[in-house]
């Protein structure tokens, strides 16, 4: 039997996690951030019904956030 690795699938999962939490970070405190693929403003839509979202003009990047 064949042991599979996934160390570098790991790795490349917690560092887009990181990176991902880099940038929600530098939104939510008030940073201009531009959108990975098309270099446009990530914007913040406040909650609506406990659902907040960080997404740029063009909707490439669209990240839910799920507020208690």
């Amino acid at each position: 039997m064949t042991k599979i690795d996934f160390s570098q699938q790991n790795k490349d999962a917690a560092n887009s996690f990181q990176s991902q939490r880099k940038m929600l970070k530098k939104v939510l405190g008030g940073e201009q951030v531009n959108c990975e693929h098309c270099r446009g403003l990530l914007g913040l839509i406040p909650a609506k019904d406990g659902i907040a979202m960080v997404c740029c003009t063009k909707g490439c990047t669209k990240i839910e956030l799920e507020l208690d």
